[in-house]
């Protein structure tokens, strides 16, 4: 539902600087052709910024010669990252296509599911299908332990147990939102009460390709 508004409101924005630039230049046809090479170029130069001030801290972390495994328990020992653990009873996997992501719903019992969503996700599947490197299937497991971020709370890492779940796996899905009418955010490692994975599975399979 937020994305949603986001969307309507970025609508709105566009729909009232075209009628107030047709209204001051008379021409229709150059205010559409204006506000979309405008639109094009804003886009472009967020994607970049975002992208370059996303990555200055891994650059840096990098140059010091520091492992991504190295800064994790750096943060883990100093409180910035805490280690929270998991039992899980069963799960649902599913491809999300828009965002070429996959999405894992764990049962956590008592009512709670966890969601896991991202293509950092795809380490952990099967590889049977390269005659160079096999792996079997390294999550959902009944145990395991997310490191997220003490303040925002994000995902850092996933860390599997042993023992593997066989997940039910789900056709790919292009309009995921009805999920969040099960009060799914669709957020990486967001944990949601009152739901039922029978209802995450009739849901998915009815936004399947």
């Amino acid at each position: 539902m937020k994305k949603s508004w986001f969307g309507y409101g970025l609508l709105v924005i566009f729909l009232v600087l075209l009628v107030w630039v047709w209204r001051a230049t008379g021409d229709l046809v150059g205010t559409i052709l204006s506000l979309v090479v405008l639109a094009l170029g804003g886009g472009l130069i967020f994607v970049v910024l975002a992208y370059v001030f996303s990555n200055v801290s891994a650059w840096f972390r990098r140059l010091r010669g520091v492992s991504w495994g190295e800064h994790l328990k750096r943060l883990e020992a100093n409180g910035e990252a805490v280690r929270e653990e998991y039992e899980a009873s069963q799960a649902l996997t599913v491809e999300e296509l828009n965002t070429s992501s996959l999405m894992h719903f764990v049962d956590l019992g008592g009512g709670k599911i966890l969601c896991l969503i991202g293509q950092q996700y795809y380490e952990f599947e099967p590889i049977n299908d390269d005659p160079e490197v096999s792996q079997p299937r390294q999550f959902p497991t009944e145990n395991f332990s997310l490191l997220r971020h003490a303040k925002t709370g994000e995902v850092l890492s996933l860390f599997p147990g042993s023992e593997v779940i066989e997940p039910t796996i789900c056709a790919p899905v292009v309009w995921p939102q009805k999920l969040y009418d099960l009060g799914f955010d669709l957020r990486d490692g967001e944990v949601v009460s009152g739901s039922s994975m029978d209802a995450v599975e009739r849901i998915v399979r009815d936004a399947k390709r």
